[in-house]
């Protein structure tokens, strides 16, 4: 059986953002009941997979693509916080793509910034270019970073197309969780050996709002999935994963995602710069 078939580790989970410490509730028992909540939806996704063998040929082929991203941003009274999001490597490993609106941040600055493989491989990264914004024709939150040692490696394939497929498909570390060699759903900075795989997300397009998702198979991100990579059919890169809202209609509420464009303009003037 293929890997991403045993990534199929997702509920619908009604969260936004990684559980805060309760009094009489330790942080490591409520990761530990978030992970059982994962597992349940594996045989959903398990099945659709079975029907679907291109499906998990292509989304196991780009796992290897996708990376957990950690900044540190220090703030004025010397506080220090951790942010986790996800990610993926272009170009050939030349760059990194992710979300850009967790480097907007009132009253603190960026000190540290590191990306983590599958394979648990640190890199240190630079920041190239940053855009948050929103217009009535698109979103932006992009962020291109640049490993400091960069080396070639598998990425995703950018194709500057409109996208009309009906699915789209979405790989990250909700709440920086993945799938272990054991097949067990961990945190993937806590792992001493071995790889953590990202989780998949099956999600609907919207044929009148394109940059709007309906999650159909997989989990609610928590805090972790913000810059996951969303995908074609054909495994091809066609957005962003950049917010989560809900939204109301016949069938009552439902969790919406929100995607960004790419930065197909930047990319191709970093390109133009490589080459002279």
């Amino acid at each position: 059986m293929q890997k991403l078939v045993l990534l199929g580790l997702f509920i619908l989970v009604a969260c936004s953002s990684i559980p805060s410490r309760q009094d009489g509730i330790e942080e490591e028992k409520k990761l530990i009941e978030i992970s059982d909540l994962y597992a349940a939806g594996h045989d959903q996704l398990e099945a659709a997979l079975m029907n679907q063998p291109a499906l998990g040929k292509m989304l196991d082929s780009n796992l290897a693509a996708t990376l957990l991203i950690t900044l540190t941003i220090e703030y004025e009274d010397g506080e220090k916080e951790r942010i986790q999001q996800s990610g993926s490597f272009i170009s050939n490993g030349e760059y990194i793509l992710t979300a850009g609106h967790g480097f907007f941040v009132d009253s603190g600055k960026l000190i540290d910034l590191e990306a983590q493989t599958i394979s648990r491989q640190k890199l240190a990264l630079n920041v190239v270019a940053l855009r948050n914004s929103k217009n009535d024709y698109s979103k932006q939150d992009w962020a291109i970073l640049q490993p400091v040692n960069p080396r070639r490696t598998k990425s995703l394939a950018i194709v500057p197309t409109r996208y009309s497929g009906k699915d789209a498909y979405i790989l990250g570390f909700p709440g920086s969780m993945g799938l272990n060699d054991s097949n067990r759903i961990v945190h993937a900075l806590e792992v001493d050996e071995g790889a953590v795989y990202p989780l998949a997300v099956i999600c609907e397009r919207s044929l009148t709002r394109p940059g709007i998702l309906t999650p159909k198979v997989g989990a609610i991100p928590v805090r972790g999935m913000s810059g996951a990579p969303v995908l074609s059919e054909e495994g091809q890169l066609i957005g962003l994963f950049s917010s989560i809202s809900r939204t109301r209609n016949v069938a009552g509420w439902q969790y919406i995602f929100h995607m960004s464009d790419l930065p197909f303009k930047t990319l191709d003037s970093l390109s133009s710069i490589a080459l002279e």
